[in-house]
């Protein structure tokens, strides 16, 4: 049975955002030739895609007291690949060979804030990956995300963007079936209602 674990598993959101941000500027390319609002709401979704960042963005350089760049390399790479599983600061540390105090005052020195903030962060990115790149149901990406319950998820959401996530899919998802075959005038496709 595929699932949405197996899903989130085996693509990136690297990918993900890739293949999104390709198909928005195939649609704005074809929508400025037909219908201006169309490509102007098409272009702000792309503008929200590319928005998209893995959480922390590039590694700043270790400091005095921060991870060594292996150790950095290593649990960005542990977080992305188990974001649909619980993952705790113990087995942060593990990987890094260090003792969780002493992981996590050197994680918050390298990357700006603590393992699990960083964590939370990287759950709210996939869900908007997934918002923005599946039809699957919310209660669906959250636990694709590895978060409790769709209560602790729009928490999480809501004070990370501002707004609830069901408002925010509104607001840049569009219709991927739209999106695969460009404007179709016949179908009657209205970007407002998306």
């Amino acid at each position: 049975m595929f699932t949405a674990q197996t899903t989130v598993r085996s693509i990136r959101s690297d990918d993900l955002i890739a293949a999104e941000a390709g198909r928005l500027l195939d649609y704005v390319k074809t929508a400025l030739d037909r219908d201006l609002d169309a490509a102007i709401q098409a272009a702000a979704r792309l503008s929200a895609v590319l928005a998209i960042k893995s959480p922390g963005g590039s590694c700043t350089p270790s400091r005095r007291g921060g991870l060594a760049p292996w150790q950095e390399r290593k649990a960005q790479k542990y977080i992305e690949d188990h974001l649909d599983e619980a993952i705790s600061g113990e087995d942060l540390a593990r990987l890094a060979s260090l003792s969780t105090s002493h992981f996590c005052r050197a994680f918050k020195k390298s990357f700006g804030k603590p393992p699990h903030a960083y964590v939370i962060e990287a759950r709210i990115e996939r869900a908007r990956v997934l918002m923005l790149t599946t039809s699957q149901s919310l209660s669906e990406i959250t636990f694709a995300c590895g978060l409790a319950d769709q209560s602790h998820f729009c928490r999480y959401f809501r004070r990370a963007t501002g707004i609830s996530p069901g408002a925010w899919r509104r607001r840049y998802a569009m219709d991927s079936a739209a999106l695969r075959n460009g404007l179709d005038e016949e179908a009657g496709y209205d970007l407002a209602m998306a």
